[in-house]
């Protein structure tokens, strides 16, 4: 998971995080790279997206940071902590899920559809109508929060 991490923060930056062995050290390494990024003249450079094109920005903001949030829950789960996400990120991550076009959703199900290796959501996991908001996002993006199972 922390690797898929990793690897995002480099497909938005368009390089390879480099790997030392440690996790850490390679996260660190990508939120520094991602941080440059944004503080620099490269951060308002138009980028092509899957959603059109975009600032870099933007792009960050709307695939790493959203990243940030869902597989923290993943990583909660895994590993038996608290995987409550804060209500406004619940909020915000929803109001983009579901307002992403059908056909682009489809290929956002679509392992591979990106790029190798690139997986963006899962076949969604139904969630009852009145199920709380965050087990609807998780079942809407391929995530089972009812089930224990990881």
């Amino acid at each position: 998971m922390v690797h898929h991490v990793i690897d995002m923060h480099g497909v938005m930056l368009g390089v390879a995080i480099p790997r030392t062995g440690s996790p850490l050290d390679d996260f660190r390494e990508a939120r520094r790279q991602v941080y440059a990024a944004l503080t620099s003249d490269r951060a308002s450079s138009e980028v092509s997206t899957p959603a059109g094109p975009m600032t870099l920005e933007d792009h960050i903001d709307q695939v790493v940071s959203d990243d940030l949030v869902l597989h923290g829950w993943d990583l909660a789960r895994a590993t038996g902590q608290d995987e409550t996400i804060p209500p406004a990120d619940v909020r915000r991550l929803w109001a983009t899920a579901t307002s992403v076009p059908p056909e682009l959703m489809e290929r956002f199900r679509t392992p591979g559809a990106f790029g190798p290796g690139i997986e963006v959501y899962g076949a969604e996991v139904p969630a009852p109508a009145d199920a709380p908001l965050q087990d609807r996002l998780l079942g809407y993006v391929g995530r089972d929060p009812v089930s224990k199972k990881f």
